[in-house]
């Protein structure tokens, strides 16, 4: 049996549903990509670490979480800060658009309550410690750092850390920003999982060897490129590996194709599996989770596809 350690923003989230009801749900890159690891390898243990506040939507998630089996021993809660919510629109092709409501939210202070509350002796000693560049956009410069340093802590204690750098764009000052704070996390994860598209909106990089060129240069020991229409490339200091594209026969939502495919990559890769059945079980799951509504997909639906 391993462990996982998801690190965090968890949040509301708003959606209609085909009748043009409201439907609350509850999302997150790294708790969707949590979720996932658990329902792929229910053996496996896995934690999720963020802030939450003390009103009911915090309560709400935190029974949810636990309904999902993950641990939640390392959840802390802000005093003063609630969580935050997002809506989302999903067009005609799959492709979604949000509204987010999470400046200030409970989760932008995880890092502060646990410095406040014991840094990383306060977090699991997981067998792999999970965070994206979501996880640090929210963040105050400050606690960015004191993130890293905690993550640092970790690694020295034997967790392996895995990164995704799940770019958003608007959620950083500029380029610049965003660039200085994502090639510190590649310095410093084991594990990377970056998409071709992002890394050429942010880095300029238009081929498959412009990425593992600068996964070399940042000393990355495992990294795996999402390259769309040309399928997945994956890359250790052992072996490497690829897959073609297999698109889903209808694509209705695309929130959490990222977050599935990371989180049962990782719950692979943890479970011991080959870096290739590890790449090959995350592309089966997103391909599934893109045919369904919403970041999770209904736990009925996945357990009678993959168990």
């Amino acid at each position: 049996m391993g462990s996982l350690l998801a690190l965090g923003e968890g949040m509301v989230e708003l959606k209609l549903d085909e009748t043009g009801q409201l439907i609350q749900k509850f999302a997150g890159d790294t708790l969707n990509a949590a979720i996932y690891a658990k329902r792929w390898a229910p053996s496996l243990d896995v934690y999720f670490y963020s802030a939450l506040g003390k009103d009911m939507f915090s309560e709400q998630m935190h029974h949810y979480l636990e309904s999902e089996s993950l641990k939640t021993d390392c959840i802390l809660t802000s005093p003063d800060a609630n969580i935050g919510i997002y809506a989302i629109q999903t067009d005609d092709t799959g492709e979604r658009s949000f509204t987010y409501w999470r400046k200030e939210s409970a989760a932008t202070q995880m890092i502060q309550l646990l410095q406040d509350d014991g840094g990383s002796k306060r977090l699991v000693q997981a067998d792999c410690v999970f965070f994206s560049g979501i996880s640090l956009a929210i963040l105050s410069e400050s606690d960015k750092e004191q993130l890293l340093t905690v993550l640092a802590e970790l690694k020295e204690q034997g967790c392996k850390i895995a990164f995704d750098p799940n770019y958003r764009a608007r959620m950083w000052r500029d380029e610049a920003h965003a660039k200085e704070w994502m090639s510190k996390a590649y310095l410093l994860a084991d594990i990377v999982l970056p998409g071709l598209d992002e890394h050429e909106d942010l880095f300029g990089h238009t081929s498959i060897q412009d990425v593992v060129d600068f996964m070399q240069q940042h000393e990355v020991a495992e990294y795996v490129i999402k390259a769309g229409k040309d399928g997945v490339y994956a890359y250790n200091q052992e072996t490497n590996c690829h897959i073609e594209f297999n698109p889903a026969p209808t694509q209705v939502d695309s929130t959490a194709a990222g977050d599935s495919f990371a989180g049962t990559y990782l719950a692979s890769r943890v479970s011991g599996e080959t870096l290739l059945v590890s790449i090959q079980n995350a592309d089966k799951v997103a391909r599934e989770v893109v045919q369904h509504r919403g970041a999770i997909v209904d736990s009925k639906i996945f357990n009678a596809k993959f168990k």
